[in-house]
């Protein structure tokens, strides 16, 4: 009836505060085992045709895994403030909604939480935003969460 393993897939936006607090209380909630993942996209913004701007490329790449990994520690060390127990915390490099799609079917979760931003309901409907795409191909049920309006 409930899930017995919950992923928080955290992108590092605003949203994935409120999206940690509604993790915590369920996973504490259900008796749930609770797992923390990040992903970052390596695609190439943009073709380099010289080798000065490939190897700047990959120092910035550098530096965004630096900041990936960071921001995953310290979701993990919110998420316990917080009051949760993390069975496992995971840094992918990819397609972010590939990755994270990819980890909850090797985990065998029963329900993905991420954050996202409120939309209209008609951009809703077209939006291509992470959380969307998640929802959208997930195999299991996956939890938007929002901030409330009267925060």
């Amino acid at each position: 009836m409930y899930p017995t393993k919950i992923l928080l897939a955290t992108d590092g936006s605003e949203e994935s505060t409120p999206a940690a607090r509604t993790a915590v209380e369920l996973a504490n909630a259900t008796g749930s085992e609770l797992h923390v993942a990040h992903a970052i996209s390596t695609a190439p913004q943009m073709p380099f045709p010289r080798h000065y701007e490939r190897a700047t490329t990959e120092d910035l790449l550098q530096r965004k895994r630096l900041a990936a990994l960071t921001l995953l520690d310290e979701k993990v060390r919110q998420v316990e403030k917080m009051g949760g127990i993390v069975a496992g915390s995971y840094y992918r490099e990819g397609d972010p909604t590939d990755e994270v799609l990819s980890l909850a079917e090797e985990l065998g979760v029963g329900l993905i939480i991420t954050g996202g931003r409120r939309l209209a309901k008609l951009r809703l409907f077209w939006a291509r935003s992470y959380p969307m795409e998640l929802f959208r191909r997930a195999e299991c049920p996956v939890l938007i969460v929002r901030e409330s309006k009267a925060g």
